[in-house]
């Protein structure tokens, strides 16, 4: 009864339903536990919530581009990917939290950071440097390439969720994806705004809050890439 009036609706009224459907459902899929995980490791490094809300986009660009060329496989080629594909993914993934989670500690370490007090007028602020050589350089293709092994595991979830209608209607099948992959950039976006703002303000109460902050981020993404791994074995 409940789906009466969907099947006795109109085509065009039942394909905008069924896009707006893959554009909340990018949304949810973008706060799976190992993309929040990965993506909370580049936000450490640079607690500006605009940096943030930048690398989150790009987690979302590399998580896009793999879907999509995936996706063209499936939806032009007609491939079927066997189920050790899937497996492989999602070991990658667990390899990827261990070896961020790794990374982002040693980062930490090799930090020098030192505060400096600066009085502006009557406002007081502390602006802390860092003398890690070439920071910069390390991480501007990294969320890329790990939103990018997230969406070969990602695939076979968006073709599962991905309504038989629509995949023989092959344009409307790519749209679907497009914004799918637009849900996700959205909600990762956003997430890395919010959490930047409130690893800023983390930094700026003391570096002993922030360097913890970073520890327990860290550890817990090398724990959850262990059972990640584990799970796939």
């Amino acid at each position: 009864m409940t789906t009466e009036w969907l099947q006795h609706s109109t085509p065009l009224f039942q394909s905008a339903l069924l896009l707006a459907t893959g554009l909340v459902l990018g949304m949810r899929h973008a706060f799976d536990r190992d993309h929040i995980a990965a993506v909370t490791h580049f936000i450490s490094l640079e607690p500006d919530p605009v940096k943030s809300a930048w690398f989150g986009f790009r987690w979302a660009i590399g998580h896009a581009v793999t879907v999509l060329a995936l996706g063209s496989l499936i939806l032009v080629l007609h491939l079927k990917f066997d189920p050790s594909f899937e497996r492989i993914a999602e070991l990658a993934v667990g390899v990827t939290l261990i070896a961020l989670g790794i990374w982002r500690l040693m980062l930490l370490y090799a930090e020098r950071r030192h505060a400096h007090v600066h009085t502006h007028r009557t406002t007081k602020h502390t602006h802390v440097h860092s003398h890690t050589p070439g920071r910069e350089h390390v991480h501007r293709f990294a969320p890329t390439l790990v939103g990018m092994v997230h969406g070969a595991s990602g695939t076979a979830e968006v073709f599962v969720l991905l309504p038989i209608t629509l995949i023989s209607t092959t344009w409307m099948a790519y749209l679907y994806i497009g914004l799918f992959s637009i849900g996700c950039a959205i909600t990762m976006s956003t997430y890395g705004y919010v959490v930047g703002q409130f690893y800023r303000r983390a930094n700026a109460t003391g570096q002993r809050i922030y360097r913890t902050l970073v520890i327990l981020t860290s550890v817990s993404g090398l724990l959850l890439g262990a059972v990640w791994i584990l799970k796939n074995l």
